[in-house]
This record gives structure tokens, sequence and C-alpha cells, in this order.
């Protein structure tokens, strides 16, 4: 069986280490086979995935692209493409959740609803369900380690037999220590076999390890970058972007 840890958040959005970090501690301490980034409206970690894994030939490792897409009412989707073109720039931010699910979805993309019932940024089950047909995501993450969506796990599963979601699973990882807490299983090892494995039902998700306890000063920087350094960088590229088409 083959290992998948996604939902990782690198230095080019809100998380502690960078991309080449996430990767040499996959390769060097671990039997994962693949890893999804999503950083927060940010397509660059899978470039830097990509030259990772081209200075690093006989790396069983295989980088996802992947991206945590922030739509109206900071709502988030996550968006995984397996084949190629993959998007250079990022999709456009706070879209309606309709638009936002039709964009990933025209870019060839998995669209799976993250920490459903986490608080402000989860959609809700109930939403969910209700809904689901009607924007056209593709599946949920069952397990997640985010507080309040931990301890609904089983709502959650019993919400899903009626809608019959895909299942997979998010660390929604922010710091190395963070990055086992939920695997996600398939029958193989490559990236073409998680796909076929995720289109035919054969994916199983478990709560992997938590990592030892994260220092508070860490936590504090990457909150600080969360909501304060980041959304200011955006705001500066969204600004440049601008004056570039004008």
């Amino acid at each position: 069986m083959g290992k998948a840890i996604l939902h990782i958040h690198s230095t080019f959005s809100d998380g502690d280490p960078t991309v080449a970090q996430i990767l040499d501690e996959v390769e060097c301490n671990s039997d994962i086979d693949i890893v999804g980034m999503t950083d927060h409206d940010d397509v660059r970690s899978y470039a830097a995935a990509l030259d990772w894994k081209a200075s690093h030939p006989d790396s069983r490792v295989q980088p996802l692209f992947g991206i945590e897409l922030t739509t109206w009412a900071f709502k988030h989707i996550l968006i995984y493409i397996f084949q190629p073109p993959f998007p250079t720039r990022t999709f456009k931010k706070f879209m309606p959740l309709g638009k936002a699910v039709q964009a990933g979805k025209a870019a060839g993309g998995l669209v799976i609803v993250p920490h459903v019932d986490a608080l402000w940024v989860g959609m809700g089950r109930h939403r969910l369900e209700r809904q689901f047909q009607q924007f056209g995501v593709d599946g949920i993450e069952l397990l997640t380690p985010v507080p309040f969506a931990r301890g609904a796990v089983d709502k959650l599963a019993e919400m899903n037999g009626r809608c019959r979601l895909i299942e997979l699973g998010g660390s929604d990882a922010h710091h190395l220590e963070d990055l086992y807490r939920v695997i996600v299983e398939f029958p193989g090892q490559t990236l073409a076999d998680f796909e076929m494995a995720i289109n035919s039902g054969t994916t199983s998700v478990r709560w992997g390890t938590d990592g030892p306890k994260i220092p508070m000063s860490r936590q504090v920087r990457q909150h600080t970058k969360a909501l304060v350094v980041h959304p200011w960088e955006q705001l500066q590229h969204w600004s440049q972007d601008k004056l570039s088409k004008t």
C-alpha cells in the first residue's frame, strides 16, 4: 500500500517549513510516497517541489499539485490536480463557492472540502449535505486534526453515507511536526496509482501520529504569518498585478 499526506502548508503561505525542508523530512524519516502541497491561495510550492524532485531523482517521494483556495465568506476548498497543464498563477480569491469549484474543475482539479466542521473556515456538514450537488464538489476531508472538526468524524461519516462523496483526509500541517497526523493509503505507490485509487474508491484514511509539541515561540510566529504577514504579501502581489495591467 502506498501512503500520501495531504493538506500541507509551506513558507509560500503560512507554513513554518520550506518546501525543501518538508520533502527532506519525508524522504529521510518516513515511508510516505505522495505529498500534497496546499498553500493558501498560492501555487508556487509545486514548482519548488519539482525543483527538489529534479535534484533528488532517485527519491520515492512524489509531489502532488494542490492549493487551498479561500472563497467568499472565508470558506476554504482544496484543489488537487494530477495531470498537466498545472496552473502557474493562483486562482482568484473570494469567489462565490460555486464559481470557485467550477474554476478548480475547469483546471482539471479534484475539489475537496477540508475541515468541514471547523469554525469560520469550514463549509459545515449541514450546508454541504444540502448543496453538494449544486456546487459539484468531489469529496471531503473525513479526518482532519483541526479543533471541533476532529470530534465530528462520526457525524460527518454518517452524513457522507447519504452523499457518497470521496473520503480523504489531511494533516493541515503548518509545521514539520504535524506532517503525519493523517495518512491516506492506496494500492500502489505512484501518483497515477493514487489518482486511480481515488477514482475507484479504493483509498482509505486513518489517523497518523502527532509529533513533538511545538514551542510557543514558533506557534506565535506561524500565527503571525497566517494573520498578518501572508495577507499583506498577497495584497502587495495583487497591487503589483493591477499596476502591470494598466
